[in-house]
This record gives structure tokens, sequence and C-alpha cells, in this order.
């Protein structure tokens, strides 16, 4: 797996890192301990937070929220305040998951941030995890102030498929957030020309993407797809993939995420 990567890799002109680590033993990398900006996965780790502190206080998914209108800010993705407008409402922490996990977006996963207590409370929790190196420092809003903010959360592919390992062994949160949230992750609508396209039919990817804006010489800072895929016969495997400082277009470099993902179906038999 890991030649075969490389010999993909090696001649991509973007920096690519990926690690992949399977309940039967494989772990195979390329890069995989070099720090990359997360982008939009960093809402697994804000989601975890927060369903660990609803654990905490007995809160379930109906708990409703109260959103200002002032918290739907215009200048974003959101399919939310494409939804209810920039008014004020009432969502329960199911959806406000369900938007920032399945949707990805930007004004739910602030909102969920705020909930949580924080930016900082956010990285207290992965860092107390000892998931290493994981840097989580900045809101959607903060990485919407410039694109160069868009670097500011980082993390290895090995770091996040640690993550996505503990979570997937349910030594994370308890089974009925787990459940709810990897429900969440299988139904994400966005990036499906990355991981989804490249397993095969009969795979279940539970994933989160992320994607950022272009720098003003045209070059993509990331496109990414972390995640869990599970074949038929209950086989699991947790695969981060991340794609950095790339010319190509957004096609080309979810069509790299994809053929990443087919060879790893392939070699992991």
């Amino acid at each position: 797996m890991e030649r075969r990567l490389a010999d993909l890799l090696d001649t991509v002109p973007a920096r690519v890192g990926v690690f992949v680590s399977t309940s039967d033993g494989t772990k195979a990398g390329y890069n995989a301990d070099e720090e990359f900006p997360m982008l939009s996965t960093f809402k697994f780790p804000v989601a975890l937070a927060v369903m660990k502190g609803m654990e905490r206080d007995g809160v379930t998914t109906s708990q409703t929220v109260e959103v200002s209108g002032r918290q739907l800010l215009p200048d974003t993705y959101s399919p939310m305040r494409d939804t209810y407008g920039m008014n004020d409402i009432t969502v329960t922490l199911g959806e406000l998951l369900s938007y920032s996990i399945s949707l990805s977006d930007n004004n739910a996963c602030d909102i969920l941030i705020g909930h949580a207590g924080g930016i900082d409370s956010v990285a207290r929790y992965v860092a107390d995890l000892g998931v290493e190196p994981m840097r989580i420092t900045a809101t959607e809003q903060t990485m919407h102030t410039a694109t160069e903010r868009q670097r500011d959360n980082a993390a290895s592919p090995r770091a996040m498929v640690e993550l996505l390992s503990l979570f997937h062994e349910g030594r994370l949160i308890a089974e009925p957030y787990r459940d709810t949230l990897l429900r969440y992750m299988t139904e994400t609508s966005t990036g499906p020309d990355k991981l989804r396209a490249g397993i095969p039919e009969n795979a279940s990817p539970a994933h989160k993407t992320g994607s950022s804006d272009r720098t003003a010489d045209g070059i993509k800072i990331a496109d990414n797809d972390i995640g869990i895929i599970t074949l038929p016969d209950g086989r699991a495997c947790c695969i981060a993939v991340f794609v950095c400082d790339s010319p190509m277009s957004d096609g080309e470099n979810a069509a790299l995420i994809a053929r990443i993902a087919r060879i790893v179906c392939e070699e992991w038999k």
C-alpha cells in the first residue's frame, strides 16, 4: 500500500499526507507525521467536544438552543442560514450537529464551539486526549478574516486517524452519542467525489470533508477528507487524506483523494 501511494504521490504537484489504520492491523502512510491545515475536518473534533459535554451533562440531541440572527453570518457557507434567513431561531443540538457535520455549515460549527465553551475549551479537550500534533485555535469566523488564517487549525494524518480510531472504538463518547455522530458522518453530502468516489459500492463511508479558499496565486490551501470506511463483513478502516498547497483544480484534488482511497481498498483485502 505504501509503495503504491508513494508511486502516485511522489509526482503530484502538491503536498499530500495520508495515514490509514484498519481494524485488522494494517497501518500505512505517506507524510503521515507532517502537519496539514484541517479546514472543515476540524468540525469532527468540535463535534466530539460538544457531545462529550452533552454526555457529561445528561443532555440529548433534542435539547433546544436559541440562535440569534447575528450568529447567522452572511459571508460564509451556511445552509442553515439559507434555510432560516438571518432571523432569531430555536434549533436542537441535533440539528446544529447535523448541519455542521453532514452539511459542513460554518455558522452551525461556530455556534457549537460557543456551546462547548469556546475554541480554547475545544483545544483543551483534544489536548487532554493526548492526540498530537493537532492544533485548534481558530473558529470558522476567524478563518474567514484572511485566507492565510485557514492554516491555523492543523493536524498530522496520523493524529487525525488516532482520533478517528478512538472514536470508532467507543473510547471517547458513550454509545448513543457515538452512534449519532457516526450517522451524521455517514449522511455527509459534501465531497461525493472524494473518499466516497474511491471505495467499493458496498462499503459504507462515515466521513468529514474540508476545503479552503485559494490564495491570490491560485493555490488551494487544502482539500481534505477524513473518515471511517466499513466493509460489509464489518472490517473498518480509519483514513485521513490531506492535499495541501495544490495548483490543481478542485476536481483534480478530489480525484486524487478518490484514487488514494481506491489504492487503500485494493490493497486492504
